[in-house]
């Protein structure tokens, strides 16, 4: 044992080598060899010790259970000593978990740690009550109550301790995180930092931001917030966000581009996206327009220079809807190549109604109708009574076309509700029409006030016209003042409420100058399309349309719907299209010429007018106006009483001296507007150069001087670099869209400040901005931002004073220009072999000469499809001859095709065109009705004969003694008897109590044969001519011959249409059998009743 002690003491003095002293955290010798609980807890291993020395050793004691310890004060400091660190180090919080070599030994450090960690734990459980669940355990019989533990109020004191240890360790997770925020690049916004882990009980931040967690179980980024907020401001509305070259669709509007684009739809992130490139907005934002969409376009309303050197300029660029479109209120560039229709322009239509008592088939309605189109600046409106199947709203429809419909919230009358619905299911057009609907309408007084506002707040240089407009607005009814306050308020939102201003453009829907073709007219005379494949090929106005710009297209589509009724308006048009056809006045030519270079004038003058007009197409609008003006020279003012008539003119017709004379009127306003712009610039795109007098706005002159200051102080600072790199001839340089940019080859090997940037270095050469160059810079970027927006608002303000001052006078100069292209076009029409004028014969009430004679009348259409002759036919209905006419004959054999020949020769006379016919009398017609075919509208519940007796009931209601109707088979859709006694009854009714012109269609010849005997005088037979062949094996062999002639036919040859269509021949036979069976039984009856 003494040598073992000598053995110990000799090693305490270092003359025994031991393993642990390579591991040991000891400074030296006065290092404690033993922790205050007994153990061993930094002491060296001594290697001579022998085995059975610490045999006799007293064991650990044992430490008791109690249920308290996490409340136990702490041990005493002596077995974990700190060491003396002052308090103000630079560390801070961290001073506590630096290493220190002078600190314990590893195992003592990380038994205190595992310590440390337990009492977190228990405190977490504790602080955020979950330590209850245990709570209804008792530990009282396997625990001992530990002697040592302090009871009483000293016991939250670790608790207090606990909480001030975990304080400190979220500020010192806060200061790593934002250490590691500042190492991120640039480019990524400060508020994108992913949060600290939330800190359970009291020891949470109350500055700590919680993040909403998305479906993709990452935190939502702000700009995936920005995108939930406009969605949010803007329901129902197709958003198109733009976001670098990109136009982004996120979650539903996602969903509806990958439906009706055909592009991919795919989770990024927390969001549905879909993307199209940025030059493709438009083409893909009209195809959603087509499909009845609200269409909004989102932008930054923060430019990237303004906003660093704003406050902000670590958060995202502010986006906002800057533009919002739908199918009628979007105005499209001028000169577009993917119009849906070129020649028409999608109108919007606001409908109010009010009951007029009724019920059932009695029921009344007023309803009142405007339909603006902002496109062109047309507005038509009309206030009328309808019936309870709503014909006369539907056939302003089929009239008007509209793209989107305004209804109130609070639905219109059930009739009126199912008759938009079939409207909108059944218009066979390549759009799908929308329907918006608002809260509820507008009180009078509410409404009044608010065109009130409207008209006074635009500003005008004469006062008369304020006046003009409040007067032309206080003649409407209340309920069309109410509709058009509604389409106001609506349209404001587009920013195309000007298309309201101009009240004298205003032009109501039927008037008493023109005749009104009700919607199934148009439909079976195919006056705007053919009845197949419902495109505009093969329809009257196919035939009429040679006009050359889009207005003229547009005023002819409405001059083909509403055929004149006045005689001297007609006489003036028809005088027009002679005198184009037989003058030979240079005048002529020219205006001809001057209608063929022409964009569309009508809607480049409402882009002026909404602010929507580009500096290119100000340009192309301006020239084409400067053209018009110039093409003619005004008369002198002391001729201008004598201009119609005077030899130098050249002219005769009304029309076309009013158009020659109109034009030179614009000269002095277009110049003036021309002399403002610089055509150069304008073109360029360049609003804050485009102007000639640089005083006109004088922001702009300050603007550009601040930037040619900040450029020449540019070019001062080339003289301070030369300076410090001792190069006299350096020049700056341009470099991947930097401008000055420094270039020093690096063989020169010259000395560059610290302080440079470098741009690019490459094998030969590196690129420098100097931090006085990226200072200037900045400052003139900001400089030019302000000047791109100070020169867009000039720009608008200069839009805003043409449309002020000259908008009505170059209003007036478009429509005249549009009648001249009509007139144009009717008489190449005319010019056409076998095209005659028609003769208008004035006729009175009861007159005798009330007559429509037609010779040797052609089909327009079908002659144009056709290359197979088309055999003509003469007809004559008044002027001694009936004024009824039964025209009965063969199926297949031409019935419907010459009626319908006689209808559109009528209403191509009354538009003012020639006529396909060797010659025409008319007296004028205030109506064109018809009723031909067979179909059904189930989704309105009426079956084919109920559609066919309502049209019928329509007619009766609305024929006149001036009306041509028109009756194909009627009755055919019940049963043979009934169907007899309503065709028979209906023209009794035409005959006695209308007194109309009637070209019915029957296969019951036993009405033919009655009504001819009740009204020799009024009522007349024809038929179609065929001539009739039996073969041996007893079949018919019927050739058409396509010719009116007088006289009654019995038969109808249906048998013979049928073999025709490739019916089976055993079938046939049994038809032709039963056929002469039943002739002959209706034959003996009729014998015996006579």
């Amino acid at each position: 044992m003494s040598g073992s002690g000598s053995r110990r003491g000799s090693g305490s003095q270092g003359t025994q080598a031991r393993i642990s002293s390579f591991f040991s955290q000891s400074a030296g010798p006065g290092t404690p060899t033993k922790t205050s609980n007994g153990k061993r807890g930094g002491s060296p291993i001594d290697l001579t010790l022998d085995s059975d020395e610490d045999v006799h050793a007293p064991p650990p004691k044992k430490q008791k259970i109690t249920t308290s310890t996490f409340f136990s004060p702490r041990r005493p400091a002596a077995s974990a000593p700190k060491p003396a660190t002052p308090t103000t180090k630079s560390g801070g919080h961290a001073e506590q978990w630096r290493f220190d070599p002078k600190s314990p030994n590893l195992s003592q450090r990380t038994t205190e740690n595992a310590t440390q960690r337990e009492a977190h734990e228990r405190a977490k459980k504790i602080l955020l009550g979950s330590a209850s669940l245990f709570g209804g355990r008792d530990h009282s019989g396997d625990v001992t109550p530990s002697s040592d533990v302090e009871e009483g109020p000293d016991a939250p004191v670790l608790e207090d301790e606990e909480d001030e240890t975990e304080k400190k360790f979220s500020e010192l997770m806060e200061m790593f995180s934002s250490s590691s925020s500042k190492a991120k690049p640039k480019g990524k916004r400060a508020a994108t930092k992913k949060a600290a882990p939330p800190v359970a009980g009291p020891s949470r931040s109350k500055s700590q931001k919680i993040e909403e967690i998305g479906p993709s179980g990452r935190p939502y980024t702000p700009f995936e917030l920005q995108v939930r907020e406009l969605k949010a401001k803007h329901p129902g509305t197709v958003l198109m966000i733009q976001s670098g070259y990109k136009m982004l669709f996120f979650e539903e509007d996602a969903k509806i581009a990958s439906k009706e684009l055909g592009m991919v739809c795919f989770p990024k992130r927390n969001l549905l996206t879909a993307m199209i490139p940025l030059h493709r907005r438009d083409v893909h934002m009209k195809k959603l327009l087509s499909q009845g969409y609200k269409v909004g376009i989102v932008e930054q309303t923060e430019t990237a220079a303004l906003k660093k050197a704003g406050d902000t300029r670590n958060e995202l660029f502010e986006r906002e809807v800057t533009h919002l479109y739908t199918a009628a209120t979007f105005v499209d560039d001028l000169n577009s190549l993917d119009e849906l229709d070129p020649n028409a322009a999608p109108p919007l239509m606001c409908l109010l109604e009010e009951p007029r008592g009724g019920m059932g088939t009695d029921e009344r309605v007023n309803i009142v109708m405007i339909a603006i189109s902002p496109s062109t600046g047309d507005v038509v409106w009309d206030e009328f009574d309808d019936n309870h199947m709503r014909t006369e709203l539907e056939t302003r429809m089929v009239h008007t076309k509209p793209y989107e419909l305004l209804l109130p919230a609070k639905k219109l009358s059930p009739a009126t509700e199912k008759m938009i619905k079939h409207f909108t299911e059944h218009s066979h057009t390549e759009h799908r029409m929308r329907i918006e609907r608002f809260s509820k309408p507008m009180a009078y007084t509410d409404a009044f006030a608010l065109l009130s506002d409207f008209y006074r707040g635009k500003e005008r240089n004469v006062g008369e016209d304020k006046g003009h407009l409040m007067a032309s607005i206080a003649e409407f009814s209340k309920l069309v003042v109410i509709a058009l306050a509604q389409s106001l308020k609506y349209l404001t939102a587009f920013n195309v409420a000007d298309a309201l201003r101009e009240t004298r453009f205003f032009a109501r829907f039927t008037e008493r100058t023109h005749m009104l073709l009700n919607a199934n007219t148009l439909t079976n005379l195919e006056i705007y399309r053919n009845d197949t494949d419902y495109t505009t090929k093969g329809s009257l106005m196919w035939i009429l349309d040679r006009t050359s710009t889009k207005f003229g297209a547009r005023l002819l589509r409405s001059w083909v719907g509403k055929p004149l009724i006045d005689t001297q308006a007609l006489r003036e048009r028809t005088d027009a299209v002679e005198e184009i056809l037989s003058n030979r006045s240079p005048r002529l030519t020219q205006l001809r010429e001057l209608l063929r270079r022409l964009p569309d004038l009508a809607r480049g003058l409402c882009r002026i007018q909404y602010g929507k007009c580009t500096p290119q197409e100000l340009v192309v609008l301006l020239k084409a106006f400067r053209r018009v003006s110039t093409t003619f020279t005004p008369p002198h003012p002391a001729q201008s009483q004598q201009a119609a008539t005077a030899p130098s003119t050249g002219l005769k017709s009304q029309l076309l001296v009013g158009i020659v004379e109109a034009l030179p009127r614009l000269r002095d306003a277009v110049k003036e507007v021309c002399d403002a712009v610089d055509f150069g610039a304008a073109e360029q795109g360049k609003e804050d150069a485009m102007w000639t007098d640089v005083d006109r706005y004088p922001e702009l002159d300050s603007l550009n001087a601040c930037i040619q200051v900040a450029e020449s102080e540019l070019m001062d600072e080339l003289k301070a670099i030369r300076k410090a790199i001792k190069k006299p001839a350096l020049q700056y340089t341009t470099w991947n869209g930097e401008e000055y940019v420094v270039e020093i080859r690096k063989d020169e090997r010259r000395e560059i400040p610290a302080n440079w940037t470098l741009l690019s270095s490459t094998k030969y050469a590196r690129r420098y901005h100097t931090p006085e160059v990226r200072a200037k810079l900045q400052e003139r970027a900001q400089y030019k931002e302000a000047l791109a927006a100070e020169a867009h608002r000039a720009f608008l303000s200069f839009l805003a004073e043409i449309t002020d001052k000259h908008y009505a006078l170059l209003r007036d100069a478009v429509n005249k220009l549009a009648v001249a292209d009509c007139l144009f076009s009717l008489a190449q029409v005319a010019a056409q072999e076998g095209y005659a004028r028609p003769e208008f014969v004035e006729t009175h009430d009861g007159d005798a000469e009330d007559v429509l004679e037609i010779v040797e009348g052609r089909h327009p259409m079908i002659e144009a499809l056709r290359t197979d002759p088309f055999v003509p036919n003469s007809l004559k209905i008044g002027g001694g001859e009936t004024r009824h006419r039964i025209i009965t004959g063969p199926n297949m054999g031409g019935k419907s095709s010459a009626v319908r020949m006689t209808a559109l020769c009528a209403i191509m006379a009354q538009i003012g065109s020639y006529v396909p016919a060797k010659s025409m009398k008319l007296s004028l017609l205030d109506g064109v009705l018809t009723r031909m075919g067979a179909s059904d509208e189930l989704s309105r519940g009426r079956s084919t004969f109920m559609v066919e007796m309502q049209e019928t009931s329509d007619i009766l209601h609305m024929a006149t003694s001036k009306t041509l109707v028109v009756l194909d088979e009627l009755g055919r859709g019940t049963s043979t008897f009934d169907g007899m006694a309503i065709a028979g009854a209906v023209l009794q009714h035409l005959v006695q109590d209308v007194k109309c012109k009637t070209l019915f269609i029957t296969h019951y010849p036993q009405v033919a044969t009655d009504l001819e005997r009740m009204f020799p005088a009024a009522v007349g037979n024809m038929h179609m001519g065929f001539s009739e062949e039996t073969r041996v094996d007893g079949t018919r062999e019927v050739t058409f011959l396509y010719r009116l002639e007088p006289g009654l036919v019995t038969e109808s040859f249906g048998v013979e249409c049928a073999r025709l269509a490739g019916l089976p021949e055993s079938v046939l036979q049994i038809a032709s059998a039963r056929a002469a069976s039943m002739r002959d039984i209706i034959e003996g009856r009729i014998r015996r009743t006579k």
